[in-house]
């Protein structure tokens, strides 16, 4: 942007320059050096606001392309967070499942390694009872 609107500054400096060295090296009298001097600065103000415009309609047209994709890079960033968001939760969901199934499952192991633990005691106390009489 900076470079265009350099070059835009430099063109107008040029011809302006170049338009006012024209008129006063050229032999004319001086009513028609004043009239080519007003033709030439009015032309040249026609092209600079010419220019000034489509400088500014670019500007408008980048300005908008510019906060369309900013607009859609962030929809874009915030689906992406949410899913992300959505999966974590899910696993966190899954995980205390499993946790529970599991706790659940030791807990009942436990249970059946009491039940058979006392029946083997009792089993093991009989036949120290009928091996000692």
């Amino acid at each position: 942007m900076a470079k265009s609107r350099g070059f835009v500054y430099g063109a107008i400096a040029g011809g302006v320059v170049g338009s006012v060295a024209a008129l006063l090296l050229a032999p004319k009298s001086g009513r028609e050096l004043r009239k080519d001097i007003a033709d030439k600065t009015h032309a040249v103000s026609d092209q600079t606001a010419r220019i000034a415009g489509q400088v500014g309609d670019k500007t408008v047209q980048i300005a908008k392309q510019v906060g369309s994709t900013a607009t859609t890079a962030a929809s874009k960033a915030k689906d992406t967070a949410t899913s992300v968001i959505d999966n974590v939760r899910g696993w966190r969901s899954e995980a205390k499942d499993t946790i529970e199934e599991t706790g659940e499952q030791v807990k009942d192991a436990v249970e059946d390694v009491k039940e058979h633990g006392q029946e083997l005691i009792k089993e093991h106390r009989e036949e120290l009872q009928t091996a000692n009489t």
